[in-house]
């Protein structure tokens, strides 16, 4: 019980990070939001299997999914870091 409602917190605050991500997106640099849409993905992909019945056979590309964006926001953290640091 108490897993599904962390979950679902994730989740909403995934739909948020997208809302925000797509609506700055003239506005803000593209690193940002880039950044902002790989962690909504990676939350998403990593907790929508937890609250529903996913296929066998979409375990392994919704994995890959999670890795890869959370690799991108790692990527994007570092550029935007390294931005600051430069500027």
């Amino acid at each position: 019980m108490h897993r599904d409602k962390v979950a679902y917190f994730f989740i909403a605050f995934a739909i948020y990070l997208l809302i925000r991500a797509f609506s700055m997106d003239i506005a803000a640099p593209k690193a940002t939001v880039l950044l902002y849409a790989a962690i909504a993905v990676s939350l998403l992909a990593s907790n929508v299997p937890r609250v529903m019945d996913l296929p066998m056979h979409y375990a392994y590309p919704v994995r890959c999914v999670e890795y890869f964006s959370f690799g991108l926001a790692v990527v994007c953290f570092i550029a935007m870091c390294f931005r600051h640091v430069v500027m």
